[in-house]
């Protein structure tokens, strides 16, 4: 009995999944080479013009610069300051500082919520959003290309991701060339968002676009999109639990022959199930994790108040963002961007730019105090004293200088983008009592990651088994290359035995027969 129903439902869930398991593991592969179109950290500052500050009164402070503009910037908000043509300009993720009262009390409005918007460094003018051909000549300078035309777009199959909430609505614009290179421009930014091309559009709709169940019509709504992945999935766990145990009972418990099956399908899809079942659980099950269904992860990230104790209360500076750039300049720096940090109740500027090989560089330089010093990195002391700190009502953390990644602090690819999302060297605080551990980056003196005690779980249930990137794997790029790739493969073979199984269910060949007409049989009566 227990046999009939272990066979009953793996039969009818492979019905239902058999072409959403094969389309899972081709669109897979595609994925693992081809990511979802962004717009790194590295690309958008190597495309930066040269930062241009002159005149002994330029310019004003970020928050100064907010508060003419009537703006109040969020909590943790990013402030940078660059060039929008030949005027520098502050880059604010902020909230209008004056809502009217009638406007509070109904549902929240738009602009009670951050978005960026860009004010005149030198007056403090908040300046409009970007019109379309403006849109395009700032995607003219980034690129370097002529445009060929623009778009309002609120959100596209490129653009759907919440991230990009704070910049919308956007403006697509098309730009000449072989590529069909197209930017999304944001018009509160005033600066590029978003790149795509003519290749990348292609590859992502055969990946990450069905591997995902990512179409824009879906994807819109977060909620939806979220539960709709979940309840596709759990049944594709149940599907392969269910043919590994059918697998493993035939080949065991089967007194005639360790493979029962004589037709060709069914043969080789039971010998494929046995060599590729349990990776493609694993797979199943991690694909599961990565939603965090019904929240068995709980949450890791940085809350504002952890945000308030690391920044400490504001100091006033005792000199402008000019004297920074003309310090950094001096010391052979051609500067792109400038943006404020706050930690510890100090205030630093992080100024960001080339050096004349056209290596990327940054300095930091003392904001408030008496004097202006300059340094790659902030103190080692004060990292160390901030993180202590951090947690006053739980007991002292164990806190090192990490030049090398961990378990929890890693990047799958050695690259610039690395440098960027997983910098090094790191501070790490870590509290042994509740399994709690913050990272903070010395050079951008931002905590980047925080972990818990189901991040270590998360590691090995969603990012280990979904993506090969343990340790040993990572250090061998290539194995884990050819690993995923000869994995997959043997799992779109599996698939594509279970897609004829499941077609020859539906359309028995019986009713094939049927179609076909009467037909005589051994005896010379004629059968239907």
């Amino acid at each position: 009995m227990l046999k009939k129903l272990v066979i009953f439902v793996h039969k009818w869930l492979g019905v239902v999944l058999a072409l959403f398991f094969l389309m899972w593991f081709v669109s897979g592969v595609v994925l693992y080479f081809v990511p979802f179109p962004s717009l790194t950290a590295a690309e958008r500052l190597a495309a930066l013009p040269a930062l241009t500050l002159e005149g002994p009164g330029c310019c004003l402070a970020a928050q100064d610069a907010a508060q003419r503009a009537g703006l109040r910037p969020a909590v943790g908000g990013e402030a940078r300051l660059g060039m929008l043509g030949d005027a520098p300009v502050w880059r604010l993720l902020a909230t209008e500082d004056a809502v009217p009262a009638r406007a509070v009390a109904r549902a929240p409005q738009p602009d009670a919520r951050p978005r960026w918007r860009t004010v005149d460094a030198r007056s403090g003018t908040l300046l409009a959003p970007l019109s379309p051909d403006a849109a395009a000549r700032v995607a003219e300078a980034f690129s370097g290309r002529r445009a060929t035309g623009t778009e309002w777009v609120e959100r596209d199959q490129w653009t759907v991701p919440q991230g990009l909430d704070v910049h919308r609505p956007l403006i697509k614009v098309l730009l000449d060339g072989d590529d069909g290179l197209q930017l999304y421009v944001s018009p509160g930014a005033a600066e590029v968002v978003r790149d795509t091309r003519r290749a990348e559009r292609f590859w992502n709709w055969v990946g990450a676009v069905p591997h995902w169940i990512y179409p824009t019509v879906l994807r819109q709504f977060p909620r939806a999109w979220h539960h709709v992945v979940v309840w596709l999935s759990i049944p594709g766990v149940l599907l392969a639990a269910t043919g590994i145990v059918l697998g493993v009972w035939q080949l065991f418990l089967n007194r005639q022959r360790w493979i029962p099956y004589r037709r060709f399908w069914m043969r080789w899809h039971h010998i494929l199930g046995l060599v590729a079942a349990v990776f493609t659980l694993t797979w199943m099950f991690s694909g599961l994790m990565s939603m965090n269904p019904f929240g068995v992860f709980g949450g890791a990230a940085v809350g504002p108040q952890a945000r308030a104790q690391w920044a400490g209360e504001p100091a006033p500076l005792s000199r402008g963002p000019r004297d920074a750039v003309v310090l950094a300049a001096a010391q052979g720096m051609v500067v792109q961007e400038l943006d404020l940090l706050r930690i510890a109740g100090q205030a630093w500027y992080r100024v960001r730019g080339r050096e004349s090989a056209g290596i990327p560089s940054q300095w930091l330089v003392r904001a408030d105090g008496p004097s202006a010093t300059m340094a790659r990195a902030l103190p080692d002391a004060m990292l160390r004293a901030r993180l202590q700190m951090l947690r006053p009502e739980a007991p002292a953390p164990a806190v090192e200088k990490m030049e090398h990644y961990d378990d929890l602090y890693y990047a799958r690819r050695q690259d610039g983008a690395a440098l960027h999302t997983r910098p090094l060297p790191v501070w790490r605080a870590r509290w042994a009592d509740d399994g709690v551990a913050v990272y903070a980056d010395p050079a951008s003196g931002r905590i980047v990651l925080r972990t818990d005690a189901g991040t270590a779980w998360q590691r090995v249930l969603y990012h280990g088994l979904h993506s090969l990137d343990f340790a040993p794997l990572l250090a061998r790029p290539v194995l884990r290359t050819w690993l995923i790739v000869e994995l997959s493969l043997l799992g779109v073979a599996l698939c594509a035995t279970s897609c004829v199984i499941a077609w020859r269910v539906l359309v028995p060949r019986r009713r094939a027969a049927r179609a076909q007409g009467p037909a005589r049989d051994a005896g010379g009566a004629w059968t239907a």
